[in-house]
């Protein structure tokens, strides 16, 4: 570069003269929206006091990467994520460029996530829940804060997790997308995962008739007959068939015969509701006929009973 002159005389020539290197470069990362491995930094300047103006200044990384501006700051892209470039600078006018500059401070370039890899779907029999899973991307150099998940049928929600149940209608069929997030913003969106269909759906209580009269109810909190049918007692719907009273748990085996019962077969007293079936009274039927005995009338001076369990009252009658 030619010597400055000094003077009025000198001033013109001066004007032809090219600028001075720039000085107090400084480096920043600019990771807020910038797409996985290409990163910038954003990189200022000035001249120093007594150089010929510059029109254009040029920043060049160490990393390779430059770009042009008229001037400070300029921003520096396609910076590979992780990597820690160092930046000069050079000021041009119409008489030609500056020396570089000092290099400035080195920066971690930092961008959002990767894009994740297709995502794996599947689901289990008798379930109508779709299981989708992925793997962690790279970060970008800050921490992966959540991922967001796309079905193809129109659902979508967010997790912290590699992982997610999604809940879908029986006999459908869906992909799922997912993307990744950190501070700097959202990842692209990955390719689709496989298609997955969702089997039917039976409840764990199949079959449940609560009001249906002809057919059995199996409730699952009576755990004592596993071998056979409960039928409750309050479900008087079933004229039918017998009734097996659940407050005997000793006899899981069908039939049930309560303990303090001994006459084959038994039903309970208290349900009138089996008029097609026999029916024994609560009573034993070995007590003795309740029908009163035939008596004759007393003769003078003594009873005459005919049933030889009657005996002779106070009042001179025979009582039966």
């Amino acid at each position: 570069m030619a010597n400055k002159k000094v003077g009025k005389r000198s001033q013109a020539a001066n004007d032809f003269l090219e600028p001075k290197p720039p000085i107090n470069v400084v480096a920043t990362d600019v990771g807020t929206g910038r797409a996985f491995n290409n990163g910038a930094g954003s990189v200022t300047f000035e001249l120093p006091a007594g150089s010929p103006p510059a029109t254009s200044y040029t920043v060049t990384a160490s990393t390779g990467q430059s770009q042009s501006g008229s001037s400070s700051p300029i921003v520096v892209g396609g910076l590979s994520t992780g990597s820690t470039p160092t930046f000069t600078v050079t000021a041009t006018n119409s008489s030609g460029t500056s020396a570089s500059s000092s290099a400035s401070n080195a920066i971690t370039v930092t961008t959002v996530p990767a894009t994740p890899g297709a995502p794996t779907a599947s689901t289990t029999t008798g379930s109508q829940n779709d299981t989708v899973s992925w793997s962690a991307p790279a970060t970008g150099g800050k921490a992966i804060t959540g991922y967001t998940w796309y079905s193809s049928d129109g659902k979508s929600g967010t997790t912290a997790s590699t992982s997610v149940s999604v809940a879908q209608e029986a006999n459908t069929a869906q992909t799922y997308t997912v993307k990744a997030t950190n501070a700097n913003g959202d990842s692209g969106v990955s390719p689709s995962s496989n298609s997955v269909t969702t089997p039917p759906f039976f409840p764990p209580f199949f079959p449940y008739f609560p009001f249906f009269p002809f057919f059995p109810f199996f409730p699952p909190f009576f755990p004592y007959f596993p071998f056979f049918p409960f039928f409750p007692p309050f479900f008087p719907f079933f004229p039918f068939f017998p009734f097996f009273p659940p407050f005997f748990p000793f006899f899981p085996f069908f039939p049930f015969f309560p303990p303090f019962f001994p006459y084959f077969p038994f039903f309970p007293f208290f349900p009138p509701f089996f008029p097609y079936f026999p029916f024994f009274p609560f009573f034993p039927p070995f007590f003795p006929s309740f029908t009163p005995a035939p008596v004759s009338p007393p003769p003078s001076g003594g009873c005459q009973c005919t049933a030889n369990y009657c005996w002779r009252c106070p009042c001179g009658n025979c009582c039966c």
